[in-house]
């Protein structure tokens, strides 16, 4: 078995939330609709001397009780506090930052990659513990073994590599299988893998590409293969306490593997496309299809216990879920909705400012932590400070 802390989804808190300290004080109202307590607006100057909004298209990572560090599409990373008006620091990468960056808590540190294929780990001060090269775009973002201190990235191009979260030494480099048009010149055929690797109870890694889930182990040795017969765009999730892989194709067809075969257990199928990747709390698996339909899915039976009309992930984006064990999801409506693990519907928020010129629409994943505060951002250069209200102890 995987230590605990193994990340099982593409936003899982456990690759998002950096904990320095545990929460004391008081607790959250995690039922509540949390509301804007700070925002910012991230621009570029032209050369005219007009301001250029940069989106914010990676999910924050949470430093709890510190703030939050953004990376932003102009390759620039900064660690902010909480309130998001004091600037720790900043540091400038070599290209744009697409993919989520992942925490390292053994060593309390933020791992970012680039389109170009540049990581870097970053401590808490700023500076740079170490680079790599993965020589391919990353927009996936990565997931870690943590048994083994080892990251794996999945890269455009049909790659996959395994770096050292200690010293960014390669562990491994291999191809993975490559989408079925490329070889009739499809156009978009290097951009893949997208979908998100997972961490498997087994203390392996499963890789989506193209049409294919790959097992490998954590050196790079393939285990097993599988070919789903339709494109994987929605992010793996690995359902350890069931020792299965869910994968979910373009053609909403849900799939449960066995973790240590690839043999299939089950399916679901949903009656829609799925880009937008799922998350799990608990025995539930909230997935959603491109029509806006959100599903609740029991991972034991592989039956639909929910559905929510206007409850799925907005475009690429992902549901993630609470310290209470609830879903929170950006939705097309562009705010994010706080769903519980019944489907019930618990918050929507509000970014409404009254700020000239301000588009207020949410496009990314939020992260919530677990002092209160959730994190995001949107394409329009905006980032936002979200505040859950706090519960008072009735002694």
């Amino acid at each position: 078995m995987p230590p605990t802390d193994a990340p099982a989804f593409r936003h899982d808190p456990r690759k998002a939330v950096l904990e320095l300290r545990k929460p004391t004080d008081s607790t959250f109202r995690w039922d509540d609709e949390p509301v804007v307590c700070g925002h910012r607006h991230f621009t570029h100057p032209r050369k005219d001397g007009q301001q250029v909004s940069v989106p914010v298209c990676a999910t924050p990572v949470a430093v709890a009780p510190l703030g939050a560090v953004f990376a932003t599409y102009d390759g620039r990373v900064r660690l902010f506090d909480s309130s998001l008006e004091k600037l720790y620091w900043e540091r400038r990468l070599d290209n744009a930052v697409y993919a989520s960056p992942v925490v390292d808590p053994a060593r309390q540190a933020v791992v970012v990659a680039t389109t170009s294929g540049l990581v870097r780990s970053l401590d808490l001060r700023g500076r740079t513990r170490w680079s790599a090269n993965v020589d391919a775009p990353v927009y996936a973002t990565p997931t870690t073994v943590p048994g083994t201190d080892v990251l794996v990235i999945a890269a455009f191009g049909s790659r996959c590599v395994g770096l050292s979260l200690d010293t960014g030494a390669k562990v491994f480099d291999r191809e993975l299988p490559r989408p079925w048009h490329a070889q009739w010149g499809g156009s978009a055929a290097h951009r893949d893998p997208y979908a998100s690797p997972a961490t498997l109870d087994t203390a392996d890694v499963a890789v989506a590409c193209a049409e294919h889930v790959v097992c490998l182990t954590p050196e790079g040795t393939q285990r097993w293969c599988r070919d789903l017969g339709a494109s994987v765009r929605a992010s793996l999730v690995a359902v350890h306490s069931e020792g299965a892989l869910v994968v979910v194709t373009v053609d909403g067809r849900c799939t449960f593997l066995d973790s240590r075969t690839g043999q299939e257990r089950g399916a679901v199928v949903l009656g829609g496309k799925v880009v937008g990747s799922p998350a799990l709390s608990g025995t539930v698996l909230a997935v959603g299809t491109q029509d806006g339909v959100g599903f609740g899915i029991d991972v034991r039976t592989h039956e639909v216990c929910w559905r929510v009309p206007g409850a799925a992930p907005r475009d690429h984006s992902s549901y993630t879920v609470t310290p209470s064990g609830d879903f929170a999801v950006t939705t097309a409506r562009g705010n994010v909705v706080g769903l519980g693990r019944d489907g019930r519907f618990l918050w929507e928020t509000s970014q409404l400012l009254g700020l000239p010129g301000h588009d207020p629409a949410l496009d990314i994943t939020p992260v919530v932590a677990p002092d209160g505060n959730m994190y995001c951002g949107s394409y329009s250069g905006m980032a936002y400070r979200f505040r859950f209200r706090p519960r008072q102890d009735p002694t």
